[in-house]
């Protein structure tokens, strides 16, 4: 990163864009193969329904398709949101002062002489509860998921 900021002029290194795209290469191919399993367990009647009642290719695949997989798409990004919310080892490496992430933020509570639990717990709260937010917020999304084929 350094290398291409220094040919190019887009600064990488040490900004939230270059930990972004870090992140984006590491999380991106788990995901899309996750879907692509998603994706073949909906059924190809749907999309042939949709495009009997005069839906394009690309209108089938919004208004039926992308709907059904909902549930798929909410797991895979909670999955990639997890990833990259609880990571250290490229935030740490990439990141300076100005754009280190929380998970980062956590070890300036540990120095040589000893940790000070106290802040380390309250802070790990704080940083957990958007987290937990999101998790109850898109709950029912993956309970959806889990039993949309268990009925026939």
């Amino acid at each position: 990163f350094v290398n291409i900021g220094n040919t190019t002029g887009v600064a990488l290194y040490g900004s939230r864009g270059g930990l972004i795209l870090t992140y984006l290469t590491f999380s991106l191919p788990f995901a899309v193969w996750m879907l692509v399993g998603y994706f073949d367990s909906i059924p190809r009647e749907l999309d042939e329904a949709a495009r009997v009642d005069g839906c394009g290719p690309l209108g089938a695949l919004w208004r039926v398709v992308v709907p059904a997989a909902v549930p798929g798409i909410v797991a895979v990004s909670v999955y990639a949101f997890m990833t990259a919310w609880g990571e250290v080892l490229f935030a740490s490496v990439m990141t300076n002062d100005t754009t280190r992430t929380l998970a980062v933020g956590l070890q300036g509570y540990a120095s040589q002489t000893g940790v000070h639990w106290n802040q380390v717990m309250a802070a790990s709260l704080v940083v957990s509860v958007p987290v937990v937010a999101g998790f109850l917020l898109l709950q029912r999304y993956l309970v959806a998921g889990l039993t949309a084929g268990a009925v026939k």
